[in-house]
C-alpha cells in the first residue's frame, strides 16, 4: 500500500464542553471500522446539529423538570454535517468541502487506481504549525496542529468542529466547542488552544492494542492588523541595501533582491489600542533554495490571512 502525503485562560473561556477531551468514535457501533477523527473545521457561529426533535419524542416520558441532558445520552442524537465532494476528472474525490462557513485542516483518506494516499484540505487563513501521518502494522496515526489568527477590537468566537470520515470515505463534522477571545484582549500575537483527540483500539486473543489514533489542535490567536510591511535587503555584513514598504493587501507574489543581499528583514508595522506604531520585525536568511517571506493581511471578516512572496536574486 502507497501513502503519500499529497480557554479558560486570561482573556478567554471554554463554551458548550471541555477542551482536550477525549472524543467518542461517531459511528463505531454501526460500522465494522470505526470513523476516522481526519480534522478540524472552524466556524465563527455554533453548527447546531442536536436532533432535539427526535430526543424528546423518546425521552419526553422521563424528563422532568430538573432533568439533565448527559453527554451519554446526547451522543446518540448528535447530527452530522456532510461534506460535498469536489470531483476530479477521473471522476473521484479531490477535496470535500463543508455547506457552511468556516476554514479548516484535514485530510481525507482516498482510494484511487494509483493507491492508497491521505490527501490534504487547508482553508486559506489557515496557519498550519504541522501534520504528521505515521502508518504502522497497528494502524494509521494522524497529528494535525493549525492556528487562525484575528484582530483584538471585539468579542471573537471561534468554534472548533471535529471532522471525521467515515469507512466508505465519505467526510462530516459534528458540532463542537467554542472559544470566546474577550474583546478587551489587546496583548498581540496571544494563543489559546483546544486539542481534539481520539484512540482506536482491536482486542487480538484477549487483549485490547492500539490501531492508531488521531490528535487535532487548534490555535486561535491574535494579532494587530498590519498596516505597512516593509522589507530591508541586507547584505553579509548586516548594512543596508535597500528599504522597499508595501501595503498589506498589495504584497507582491515575488521580489527581486540585489545580488549581494544575504537576508531580508521584514518590518510589520501596526497600530496598538494606545495608537502607539507597534513594530516587529522578523529576519529571513537567504540560501538560494525556495527562499520566501510570510506577511499578514487583516480580511473584512477580521481574519488576519497570511501570504507568501518568493524571494529571487537579481
Amino acid at each position: 500500500m502507497i501513502k503519500r502525503i499529497a480557554a479558560a485562560l486570561t482573556g478567554a473561556c471554554l463554551l458548550l464542553g471541555c477542551a482536550g477531551c477525549q472524543l467518542a468514535r461517531p459511528g463505531a457501533d454501526a460500522a465494522p471500522e470505526p470513523d476516522r477523527l481526519i480534522g478540524a473545521y472552524v466556524t465563527r457561529e455554533y453548527v447546531d446539529l442536536f436532533d432535539i426533535e427526535g430526543y424528546l419524542a423518546d425521552n419526553i416520558g422521563s424528563l422532568g423538570s430538573d432533568a439533565a441532558l448527559s453527554a451519554e445520552d446526547s451522543r446518540e442524537y448528535a447530527g452530522r454535517l456532510w461534506a460535498e465532494p469536489v470531483l476530479g476528472d477521473d471522476g473521484l474525490p479531490e477535496d470535500w468541502v463543508f455547506p457552511v462557513e468556516g476554514m479548516g485542516l484535514y485530510y481525507p483518506y482516498t482510494e484511487d487506481m494509483s493507491g492508497s494516499y491521505f490527501g490534504s484540505h487547508m482553508d486559506p487563513g489557515v496557519v498550519s504549525g504541522g501534520a504528521h501521518i505515521t502508518s504502522t502494522d497497528d494502524g494509521d496515526r494522524i497529528e494535525l496542529d493549525f492556528t487562525l489568527y484575528s484582530v483584538p477590537g471585539e468579542d471573537i468566537e471561534f468554534y472548533c468542529n471535529p471532522v471525521y470520515q467515515t469507512p466508505e470515505g465519505d467526510v462530516y463534522l459534528t458540532s463542537g466547542n467554542g472559544m470566546l477571545l474577550d474583546s478587551q484582549l489587546e496583548e498581540q500575537d496571544s494563543i489559546f488552544s483546544t486539542t481534539l483527540s481520539e484512540e482506536q483500539t482491536q482486542t487480538a486473543d484477549g487483549r485490547t492494542i492500539s490501531a492508531g489514533g488521531s490528535s487535532v489542535t487548534f490555535h486561535a490567536g491574535v494579532k494587530l492588523p498590519p498596516e505597512r510591511i516593509e522589507l530591508i535587503q541586507l547584505d553579509g555584513d548586516s548594512r543596508e541595501l535597500r528599504r522597499d514598504g508595501y501595503d498589506p493587501d498589495a504584497m507582491p507574489a515575488s521580489v527581486t533582491v540585489d545580488p549581494a543581499c544575504e537576508s531580508v528583514l521584514v518590518q510589520t508595522h501596526r497600530r496598538a489600542a494606545d495608537g502607539a506604531d507597534d513594530v516587529s520585525r522578523q529576519l529571513v536568511d537567504l540560501t538560494g533554495e525556495d527562499d520566501t517571506i510570510t506577511t499578514f493581511t487583516a480580511r473584512p471578516d477580521g481574519i488576519c490571512v497570511p501570504q507568501t512572496t518568493d524571494i529571487v536574486r537579481g
